[in-house]
This record gives C-alpha cells, sequence and structure tokens, in this order.
C-alpha cells in the first residue's frame, strides 16, 4: 500500500476536481535516472544540483582508489531521489500556494481517488444537512 498526498490549488475548495494526488512511495524511475526525473517533474535547481553532482561523482570514479566511495556516493544521491523525490514535489507546490488536504493509504490511484471524492461528499453533506438558524 501507498500513501497518496492530496493537494489543491491556492483557493480551490477542497473537493476541487483538479486536485494533484502524488503517490508517497520509492520510484523506480527517480532511482535510474534521478536528475532527469528531477527536471520532468519541475524541480529545477535539484535536478541540476543533481546532475552536478553525478558528474562530479563520475569524474572522481576514474581514480581507481576513489572508485568505491563514488560507486556508494553515487548509490546513496540515488537512493535520496527515489526516496524524498515526492516530498521535494510537494514542498515546491506548498511553495506556490497549493494546500494539503488530505493524505489517504490505498493500494492504487484509482482507489485513492474514490476515497478522497467519498470523503469530500460525506463532509459537503455533513455541512448542508446541519441544522441552520432562519
Amino acid at each position: 500500500m501507498a500513501s497518496y498526498l492530496v493537494l489543491t490549488s491556492p483557493g480551490a475548495a477542497r473537493d476541487d476536481v483538479n486536485a494533484r494526488f502524488i503517490a508517497d512511495k520509492f520510484s523506480w524511475v527517480a532511482f535510474v535516472f534521478p536528475a532527469i526525473w528531477l527536471l520532468f517533474k519541475r524541480q529545477w535547481l535539484a535536478g541540476i544540483a543533481v546532475a552536478i553532482l553525478q558528474g562530479v561523482v563520475t569524474f572522481t570514479t576514474q581514480e581507481p582508489h576513489l572508485m568505491l566511495a563514488g560507486l556508494l556516493v553515487e548509490l546513496a544521491l540515488r537512493l535520496l531521489v527515489a526516496l524524498e523525490g515526492p516530498a521535494f514535489i510537494v514542498r515546491g507546490l506548498e511553495a506556490k500556494g497549493w494546500t494539503l488536504q488530505s493524505v489517504i493509504t490505498a493500494d492504487d490511484l484509482p482507489t485513492a481517488e474514490l476515497i478522497y471524492d467519498h470523503a469530500a461528499e460525506a463532509e459537503t453533506a455533513v455541512i448542508h444537512d446541519t441544522w441552520q438558524p432562519p
């Protein structure tokens, strides 16, 4: 099971149709291509930093006595991006004013969307069913 972070755009209601669901789980694509994945996800600064760091590591692993250290740094960098990449995306969206509405645990994205839509409808129904003074 994965956790899905649900974010809505600035000023949007909780039941916004354009809510973004971001899976907070390990990403194999981010592990294999960390810099490209970050750039594709519009994380420019992190993507450029990872690309430069990968270049430096590649350059230093040409020295025989630094090869093991370079490989370990490369592995650590790939694991960092694969595990924390979704958090980079969420932080970037929150900096632009997006609001974290919910965290949903589900097997897949369609199930997470159903759970979120059902919770939003139930919340709206409770608000409309409460007694209002005349």
